[in-house]
């Protein structure tokens, strides 16, 4: 009966997972290709899931949120990720912290990819989900051929950190080495602390005279705690002409294998001579590590790799053929020890040498999944050429299989080729199909293990990407976090598990713990895990290596803490705040959220400072993080508010009257604090901007000054900060005065006179023969609120003066007009009774005229400053015949004033 029940649920597990994962990180990449133009630059997220209710996927740099996407099956997603986010040519970026790289978060498991391009070059970083996370890992990427003329070309390597206080350390590499933007050259390590979403950038390039020959190929870096890594080149020559992306995201040791296959990409295997892109780089992990390709069943390995980080490439003509006229070709390799296998491939077969991509490949298990469900857009990768914008590109698709796998693409067999065998081994077997299109799902219908790659290009353009099998090595990963509830995860492809629990990790330590499916719920029970998981497929079970899981941090504030903007809060010296004995390790303390504005930082004694200087906030928040000693340390995030007390002054200005002299005599004191009415501990007033000549403070109150002054005010507040960088000002003003436009004198009688400018309504008195300086009492003005105002003329024909004020009762404009008398009459007999017409008054008017005409219109007399304007009754001398004679006068009050005119008829009586 047991038999049976084994048999049946044989025969109804199906596998579908994937790298499909509920959590994907991508490390930020960087790039050396020169000042690219922005344009040309494309990185967009893929996203595509089996599930067929629609879910949420959330994408954060950082804590940040900065988009999301709704997926589900028939319907995958794409998103633009902006380049700051994941990408930087900026030399100062590299060897530095930085706030860049990706955390997809979703539900339910997706598939992500990462592709991108620069100009003619591209490439696609495939995630490898939570599989891809561990301490660590052996960097691969290519040999860069310099060449006789060398291009630009790099090494690098990005991490990014899943949880506070992660210590990250890179080395096996030549010492000689030198960093770009590296404070420590010439060191055999390089080590840095990361915050979660924090990332940071290892590169070396050639534009120092170095050697490439290995760079960081095989390279170690080793963490603390989980991160994700990505490495290759971003300029790698590898060919005598043209330059490629070749990058990939790695995987941990713990995930690596012993058995692979490689399937060619697009470069040409036919050639007598081997390909120069299509190879395959083979890393150890561990010390004497025997590599065998192909058929070799001998105790004679074709490579022997002595030290953990040494590698080999094997040359494409060491690829047997699998349809040598389709050009499609395989390596097995087998190692005696855990090892890293990446293919480098060309995209396209045209233009083979400038068209290189890279893929990790899994390693073989019957613990693959047997459905790869769905991989969207598989020939899309945005890339400025030449020759213009290419979208699509050609792809093939390479299928590994167990033996006897019912194989399917997108619910078919068209196009499909194969199965090939392989040689070395009779239970895997290959597929291949070309120009794949679209979304693709690759199934073997009768359950047998799977994964799948793909290699595409068109003219410059090479990339590659395997989507599945990073998982099939069982390995715990945590998932969730302290505030949300963390959960400890396998995959779920697996028929039973069991879950255990030790302490301390020591041999026959481990007691079982409740669980039954490929999640359980630790809470605050921290210690090591692991998981025997047991698929019927692929007997016998199997067990995870130990996962360590460490408590949650605990959360606390201080209490709000005020200093000036000049200042630093007092030194804060970490204590956990349930136990203040506990000893700390203070080379984990860091600070976990920067803040806003002003800088925070920890000493190297592991105290915390922060210096306002600089901000013009009020209020900032900044975190730090601190841990204990020991196997399973406490640790606490401290949340520091920190309330900075601003030099906020409002600038104002003063408005008074002036004197005779132009002057007036302003309160700096009352100007400065009727607007700014919190207590200072003193201020002072400069009457220049460079703050060299202090006002006095006997002045302060009366001040006398002429208008459109600034005066200047710096303050100390309570904290003893000021504002010299940033003074007040109090501009000094007066009212505006008004403005005589027009004085009209109405016979000798009254005088109409019109005003702007100044505060409407206006007081005006008229005085004979007046002086700019007359005091004029107020009694005396009259008032007008409707404009323009007639004033009497009392006392005859003269010199007058008009006085105006405007509502702000300044000192009075003042202005001179006359009254000029009219004389009807001439008769010049010398009886001392009209012998003349004087208008001399004319020589106070600005432009005056005045002309005598006969009936014929002919000129008789005209005025003038050597005549005075004084008619006797003659022209040029000679006595006029008694007539009527018409006259004109014309002339300004003044430059502003319309012109005045007159005329009539005069009688001249003559004695003859």
């Amino acid at each position: 009966m047991k038999k049976i029940t084994l048999l049946i649920m044989m025969m109804v597990s199906v596998c579908i997972s994937a790298q499909m994962d509920v959590e994907h990180w991508f490390a930020p990449m960087g790039s050396n290709f020169p000042s690219s133009n922005p344009s040309d630059n494309y990185q967009r997220i893929y996203l595509s899931t089996k599930e067929t209710t629609p879910f949420v996927v959330e994408i954060y740099n950082g804590n940040n949120l900065i988009g999301s996407e709704n997926i589900s099956k028939g319907s995958p997603a794409r998103f633009d990720v902006p380049r700051e986010y994941i990408i930087t040519e900026n030399n100062l970026e590299k060897m530095a912290v930085l706030n860049k790289g990706l955390h997809l978060v979703a539900g339910k498991k997706f598939f992500a990819n990462l592709r991108f391009s620069v100009r003619n070059h591209a490439e696609i970083v495939t995630s490898k989900g939570l599989g891809g996370l561990g301490e660590i890992f052996y960097l691969g990427m290519p040999e860069v051929n310099l060449g006789s003329s060398p291009a630009v070309s790099n090494h690098t390597a990005s991490v990014i950190a899943t949880e506070n206080a992660t210590t990250i350390t890179l080395s096996g590499y030549d010492p000689t080495l030198v960093f770009t933007n590296d404070a420590n050259p010439l060191s055999v390590t390089k080590t840095v602390m990361l915050n979660k979403g924090e990332s940071y950038i290892f590169e070396i390039n050639n534009s120092r005279s170095q050697n490439f020959t290995k760079g960081l190929i095989g390279a170690k870096i080793q963490s603390d705690k989980p991160i994700s890594v990505s490495s290759g080149t971003f300029s790698g020559r590898i060919a005598d002409t043209g330059i490629d992306i070749f990058m990939d995201q790695s995987i941990p040791v713990t995930k690596t294998g012993k058995e692979f296959i490689v399937m060619n990409g697009n470069g040409n295997l036919n050639s007598p001579t081997p390909s120069i892109m299509e190879k395959t780089l083979v890393i150890a992990t561990e010390a004497n590590t025997d590599v065998f390709l192909n058929n070799n069943t001998t105790s004679t390995p074709d490579y022997t790799l002595a030290n953990p980080g040494d590698y080999i490439f094997v040359n494409s003509n060491q690829y047997f053929p699998l349809s040598a006229t389709d050009n499609i070709y395989g390596l097995y390799v087998k190692t005696s020890k855990n090892a890293y296998i990446y293919e480098l491939l060309a995209g396209s077969f045209s233009n083979e040498e400038a068209s290189g991509g890279m893929n990790l490949i899994p390693s073989l298990s019957c613990f693959l999944p047997s459905k790869i469900d769905e991989l969207s857009a598989v020939d899309e990768n945005k890339v400025v050429t030449n020759s213009g914008t290419t979208d699509t590109h050609d792809v093939k698709l390479n299928i590994i299989a167990q033996v006897g796998s019912d194989v399917y693409v997108n619910d078919s067999k068209a196009g499909l080729n194969g199965p090939y065998p392989v040689l070395g081994t009779n239970e895997w077997e290959l597929y291949s199909m070309i120009n794949v299109r679209g979304n693709v799902t690759i199934e073997s219908k009768n359950s047998r293990a799977i994964t799948a790659g793909i290699a595409g290009g068109s003219t410059n353009v090479g990339f590659g990407g395997y989507f599945a099998g990073f998982s099939s090595v069982p390995a715990i990963a945590k998932v969730g976090d302290c505030s949300k509830g963390q959960e400890l995860v396998v995959d779920d492809i697996y028929d039973l598990y069991e879950w255990s629990y030790s302490p301390d990790d020591t041999l026959g330590s481990y007691v079982p713990y409740p669980g039954t499916t490929y999640f359980v719920t630790p809470g605050a029970k921290f210690g090591y895990y692991k998981c025997k998981v047991t698929k019927y497929s692929c007997l016998p079970f199997r067990e995870t290596i130990a996962f360590k899981y460490l408590k949650c941090t605990e959360l606390s504030a201080f209490v709000p803490t005020t200093i000036g903007n000049c200042r630093s809060i007092p030194v804060i010296i970490p204590a956990f705040k349930k136990d203040p004995n506990i000893t700390i390790d203070t080379s984990k303390t860091f600070i976990s959220q920067k803040p806003a504005e002003g800088v925070a930082y920890v000493d190297t004694s592991g105290a915390v400072h922060f210096d306002a200087s600089g901000s013009a906030l009020e209020q900032v928040t900044f975190k730090y993080y601190f841990e204990g000693i020991g196997a399973f340390p406490d640790s606490e995030e401290v949340t520091v508010t920190v309330n900075i007390a601003q030099i906020k002054l409002k600038n104002t200005e003063q408005t008074l009257c002036l004197d005779y002299k132009g002057e007036a005599i302003y309160n700096l004191k009352l100007a400065f604090e009727a607007v700014n009415s919190d207590p200072y501990k003193t201020y002072s007033f400069y009457s220049d901007s460079g703050l060299t000549q202090k006002i006095p403070n006997v002045l302060t109150e009366s001040y006398p000054s002429k208008p459109d002054k600034i005066i200047y005010v710096v303050v100390t507040n309570i904290y003893d900060c000021d504002n010299k960088n940033e003074p007040a000002e109090i501009l000094l003003k007066t009212f505006e005065l008004p403005t005589i436009n027009n004085i009209e004198v109405s016979d000798t009688d009254s005088v109409t006179i019109n005003v702007s400018n100044g505060t409407p309504g206006y007081y005006f008195y008229v005085k004979k023969n007046g002086k700019e300086t007359d005091f004029i009492p107020e009694s005396v003005y009259t008032y007008f609120d409707k404009l323009p105002a007639r004033l009497p003329i009392n006392d005859g024909k003269g010199s007058y003066r008009v006085y105006v004020k405007s509502a702000d009762n300044c000192n009075p404009v003042s202005q001179n007009f006359s009254v000029i008398g009219i004389s009807n009459i001439i008769t010049p007999n010398d009886d001392g009774a009209n012998d003349f017409i004087d208008y001399s008054d004319l020589l106070t008017k600005l432009d005056p005229r005045f002309e005598v005409y006969d009936r014929n219109g002919k000129v008789v007399f005209r005025g003038s400053p050597e005549n005075r304007y004084i008619w006797n009754g003659k022209s040029a001398g000679r006595e006029l015949p008694t007539s009527s004679y018409w006259y004109l006068l014309q002339w300004n009050e003044s430059s502003t004033s319309q012109r005045t005119q007159k005329s009539g008829w005069i009688l001249l009586k003559n004695r003859n």
